[in-house]
């Protein structure tokens, strides 16, 4: 008994001596996890990645966790209420870390770009869709072009067949029929660019934006005049230095922001901030899987620069008045009256080509034919376009406040090329059992192809505007905007353009006299002069604020000088919303319903005929939307879901017929058609996999036209893509979630086309299904709450390898028409990229 007490006694001495060394094998992470209004947040799920180590957040924010030291740890927050966060450690023995972490809400309905985004009552523009991706989103969709206008093609009721290009379709209109505004300024595209290859990045630089609010139809009267959507787009003011540096194969981008000090006080912000994006795209990299071999040299270069100065700089703090009924009466805002912002963009796109030779195979099973190609010459485009941009905002009341625009655009665009290419075309033996398989039996033609053109297009834009907004009552519950524009516009064009086709030894035309193919020679000065008008009430209709209605008014008087009189355009447009879950205890669910009419002047290639000249008797095109929406909120699997869904329909009248190849629209000024549009678009958004968004779309769609007097009926317009399919899906190790994975795929039936330059077979054909998938595999090492990170130091680096077009789809653009001996006409597809490897890399500073 002696000696086992003896022995208890040496075991116990000997973990009294060990224990202190026990203990310091583990460290002390403790803070408060607070939202951006620097408030608590309670019942916060924290747990330690890879470790059985959880915890929850106490009534006021607080959390603590013991962790075992000596490595680096992942420390997850997670809260229903708000978007993930995640601490990165490496923890020493012994230490206490004290680590504040702040969350942003999660607002499913937003497109929450940046941390400073205000959220946005449902009430302010619910006619509008917001778009379903925050900042770290747009980094790691894998795709050629990082902008907003790519992120646009995987919403719902949205089209896009060429992953060159940032162009996009809206339920069966073109790419003409898009308003794109930035900080309340329209965005206009090249004119004369013919393929996405050509055209570049995308005006919007997502490292500067801070909301992204989006409509496919049925849109206020506050926005311009195009028959399909509205994409308004506005750059952050900033509150804090930002830095953003991405590497990659494909893109080169740096982006920097920040406020000035408050030298007599501190804790106010400064008068000015800048914020500075420069973007490198050169794609000669997947321009080099294309069918055509050649030396591409494309070089895309944009800049933009925004700088904002407020003469006082108070904080927007506003004073409240209590009433004995317990309504709050806002009396005033105790900030400066004015704000003033200067914004300019810079963008300089070079696209040289020297085509050297294609070879490519195309038919059925059945019967495959095979061209060869051997070219000379080079084609060189330029595309030089600057925008500079004032802007005051004033607020002389509570209640009042105006905005006062003058912005400037121009665009300096040529064309030159002389392109000599011989081909030879031959039938392919497609018979498996022949020791001649896939080989080329016999020749069915021997042709040349010679291609000139100098074209050069300069166009000015100028434009003034004011635009006002007037709450009529302290609960806010009638509010009143308006606004007055004036805009001049300028195209002066020269083109000389023509193209020679011979498959027989000589050039003759389809009469058998001598001739060319196409023919285009013409100058144009075609000036443009508007004035716009609109005002539109929005009115609560119940106290609940569960029914809204928005009623209003465009005006426009516009004239040509190509036109001898001045006309006027009106505008009426009528949106009903009822918010359920505005009432107390009501689902969160909201119905949407829009309808209104939409007039599109014409711009400038709708008055141009296929040979260069003018029809000067052209007119706008008209639209008549219908539309009902339904949005729902809900939660499966206790994780945050949306449903988004419209139906719709457009009577489509005065409609301008055209041909499309590639992205180059090609109006038939002298025809006039009728028609009509109708479809479904539906889309689920949400967390499918626990902590990451990802999104479903889906577009139902019928379009056609009927020309006045042909006595044909109805055809099928170019845009009549009846199905699409849009997906981007997220996963992430769960034992590592800093490493996920990301799924673009995109999915949309054959959209027509037909012979060039043949008006009534314009539509006779369908593109076979586009189909493309990228995946993108990413590691994220972050900074943010570490001893070693420095003041303005690195914050975050994203690493992305990615893989474009990962079941190697050869997706059809558009088609090449040959001729054989006896003068047949042959579609020879041009396909679009090949499977391409891609690595970025995406470094945050702070």
């Amino acid at each position: 008994m002696k000696n086992s007490t003896k022995i208890s006694l040496c075991l116990l001495a000997l973990l009294l001596l060990t224990l202190p060394e026990l203990l310091s094998q583990t460290a002390v992470v403790k803070g408060k996890v607070i939202d951006r209004n620097n408030l608590p947040i309670a019942d916060v799920n924290i747990e330690v990645v890879g470790m059985d180590i959880r915890s929850r957040s106490d009534a006021d924010g607080s959390y603590r966790l013991e962790i075992p030291a000596g490595e680096v740890v992942q420390i997850r927050f997670t809260h229903a209420a708000h978007s993930p966060a995640q601490l990165e450690l490496r923890l020493v023995a012994g230490r206490v870390y004290d680590r504040p972490v702040s969350m942003l809400e999660r607002q499913l309905d937003e497109f929450e770009i940046t941390d400073e985004q205000s959220p946005t009552s449902l009430h302010e523009r619910p006619q509008m869709q917001r778009i379903p991706i925050r900042s770290e989103e747009i980094i790691k969709m894998p795709g050629f072009n990082r902008s907003i206008e790519a992120i646009m093609k995987t919403q719902a009721g949205v089209v896009s067949n060429n992953e060159f290009s940032s162009q996009y379709q809206v339920r069966g209109g073109n790419f003409d029929e898009n308003l794109v505004y930035v900080n309340g300024i329209e965005i206009y595209r090249p004119f004369l660019a013919r393929t996405g290859q050509q055209e570049g990045l995308g005006f919007s630089n997502p490292d500067m934006a801070q909301n992204i609010q989006f409509s496919t139809g049925g849109f206020a009267a506050e926005y311009g005049d195009r028959l399909s959507s509205v994409l308004d787009i506005t750059y952050r003011t900033p509150r804090e230095f930002r830095a953003t540096l991405e590497a990659g194969i494909i893109t080169n981008n740096i982006h920097f922001e920040g406020i000035s000090r408050n030298k007599k006080s501190p804790d106010k912000p400064g008068r000015f901030t800048y914020q500075l994006g420069a973007r490198r795209f050169s794609n000669s990299y997947p321009l080099n899987s294309l069918e055509t071999d050649g030396e591409y040299k494309p070089n895309f270069v944009d800049l933009q620069l925004m700088l904002t100065f407020t003469p006082q700089n108070r904080l927007r703090q506003p004073r409240y008045r209590q009433r004995k009924n317990g309504q709050r009466d806002t009396l005033y805002y105790a900030n400066s009256p004015w704000k003033f912002t200067t914004f300019g963009a810079l963008t300089r796109n070079r696209y040289l080509f020297s085509p050297d030779a294609r070879e490519s195979t195309f038919g059925t099973i059945k019967q495959a034919f095979r061209i060869r190609v051997a070219f000379d010459g080079q084609q060189e485009t330029a595309y030089t376009t600057g925008m500079l941009a004032f802007k005051a905002e004033h607020r002389p009341h509570a209640r009042l406040s105006f905005d006062y625009i003058l912005s400037g655009f121009q665009t300096e665009e040529s064309e030159v090329f002389d392109v000599y290419g011989q081909y030879l075309l031959g039938e392919v033996n497609t018979s498996f059992g022949s020791s001649e398989f896939n080989e080329t039996e016999f020749d069915l033609g021997i042709g040349t192809e010679f291609n000139h053109g100098r074209n050069y297009l300069t166009a000015k834009v100028g434009s003034g505007q004011i635009r006002g907004l007037w709450t009529l009552n302290n609960q806010g519950r009638h509010k009143l905007r308006f606004g007055l524009k004036g805009v001049y516009r300028l195209i002066e064009d020269d083109l000389k353009e023509f193209t020679i086709e011979d498959s027989a030894g000589y050039v003759i035309d389809s009469t058998g006299k001598f001739g060319v193919e196409e023919y285009i020679r013409g100058a144009t000065r075609l000036e443009n002069r508007q004035l716009k008008a609109f005002v539109q009430h929005e009115w609560q209709l119940n106290k609940s604020r569960s029914l809204l209605l928005i009623s209003g008014l465009r005006a426009i008087n516009y004239r040509f000088n190509i036109q001898p009189q001045a006309h006027w355009l009106y505008s009426p447009r009528l949106q009903f919303v009822y918010d359920a879950s505005a009432r107390k205890g009501g689902p969160n669910l909201r119905l949407r319903l829009a309808s209104g009419i939409y007039h599109q002047l014409p711009f400038y290639r709708e008055f141009r005929r296929f040979d260069g000249s003018i029809n000067a008797g052209v007119q706008p095109q008209t639209s008549v939307h219908f539309i009902a929406g339904l949005d729902h909120q809900f939660t499966a699997w206790g994780r945050p879901f949306k449903f988004f869904s419209e139906v719709y329909y457009k009577k489509l009248s005065n409609l301008i017929p055209y041909e499309v190849q590639n992205i180059r629209i090609r109006y038939y000024p002298d025809r006039l058609a009728d028609g009509f549009a109708y479809g479904l678009d539906a889309r689920i958004n949400g967390e499918f996999i626990k902590g990451v968004d990802s999104w479903v779309s889906l577009g139902l769609l019928k379009t056609s036209e009927d020309i006045r007097g042909d006595d044909q009926g109805p055809v099928p317009r170019p845009t009549d893509q009846r199905v699409t399919f849009a997906m981007y899906f997220q996963d992430e190790l769960p034992t590592n979630p800093t490493f996920k994975v990301h799924i673009n795929y995109i999915f949309g039936s054959g959209m027509r086309f037909g012979p060039p330059r043949t008006f009534d077979r314009r539509t006779e054909f369908a593109f076979p299904a586009y189909h493309r998938v990228d995946i993108g595999f990413s590691k994220l090492i972050t900074f943010r709450g570490s001893a070693e990170r420095i003041k303005h130091g690195i914050e975050s680096i994203w690493a992305t390898a990615e893989i474009y077009n990962l079941f190697q789809r050869q997706n059809t653009v558009s088609h090449i028409w040959i001729k054989d001996l006896q003068n047949n006409r042959y579609a020879v597809p041009n396909h679009l990229s090949d499977r391409l490897f891609n690595i970025r890399i995406v470094a945050r500073f702070r």
